[in-house]
């Protein structure tokens, strides 16, 4: 039987992204598969515009896309992790009055799999299957602070507040800890701030946070401690749920 060589290495390409620990480049796509660079190139971006596949902004190199991480990321019973957590994010976004979210890690960034929008008319940019960075935001630091990943090889800065030395992310990882919960000043985008919390299985182990974006207009510094507690106890009810419904 024959078989339809575009697809075949259109499929070969998704293995590759969802077995590789890093980003994968043209070259080392085009070399896997014994084919000429240019041939390559619109696999990958046939690929991309599906939402198989997403280019990293940073490093201009490929991971999985949203929608490939969709089909994977379930829990245990084969629930989606957006499922469980929307109620919780319904409460939180009215509570706090800002976006709500929920995000696990992938591939050395932060994924977005749960969201729910501020009903706010000034309010900040939201959207499921997002790719961000995990050293400049609330909900990847958070992350990094209290599961078991590794900090990011590339520290990229945003804006003047993002910290891009290692050592002093590590510090800032052990702060996040003590205190609880991670925050995003303006770290990588202007004009927003961020609150994160961990999210545990029943294992006990951090495999999401939990968190609120707004603008600082709105989310002013002496808001913090009260919103911080809000969004602390999201992460320990949503971390209960699992552990009830044994998923995760």
């Amino acid at each position: 039987m024959s078989i339809i060589q575009s697809l075949s290495r259109g499929l070969t390409i998704i293995e590759l992204l969802a077995k590789s620990e890093k980003s994968l480049g043209v070259t080392e796509i085009s070399k896997h598969l014994g084919i000429d660079k240019s041939s390559a190139t619109r696999l990958i971006q046939t690929l991309v515009e599906h939402d198989f596949a997403v280019k990293d902004p940073e490093s201009r190199r490929f991971i999985m896309g949203p929608k490939m991480k969709s089909l994977v990321d379930t829990s245990a019973e084969g629930r989606p992790l957006k499922a469980v957590s929307m109620p919780l994010l319904q409460t939180l976004m009215e509570r706090t009055g800002e976006n709500s979210h929920v995000a696990v890690y992938s591939q050395e960034k932060c994924l977005v799999v749960a969201d729910i929008e501020s009903t706010a008319q000034l309010r900040v940019v939201s959207g499921e299957g997002r790719l961000i960075p995990n050293h400049c935001t609330a909900i990847g630091k958070c992350l990094i602070a209290f599961g078991d990943y590794p900090l990011p090889r590339e520290l990229n800065s945003h804006t003047p507040r993002t910290i891009s030395s290692r050592d002093q992310l590590k510090l800032h990882m052990e702060q996040i800890r003590d205190r609880g919960f991670a925050m995003d000043d303006e770290e990588h985008e202007y004009g927003v701030r961020c609150m994160a919390a961990p999210v545990y299985n029943k294992a006990g182990k951090a495999i999401a946070s939990i968190g609120i974006s707004g603008p600082t207009v709105r989310v002013t510094l002496d808001k913090v401690p009260e919103l911080s507690k809000i969004v602390m106890q999201a992460g320990e009810d949503l971390s209960e749920l699992l552990a009830k419904n044994d998923l995760g």
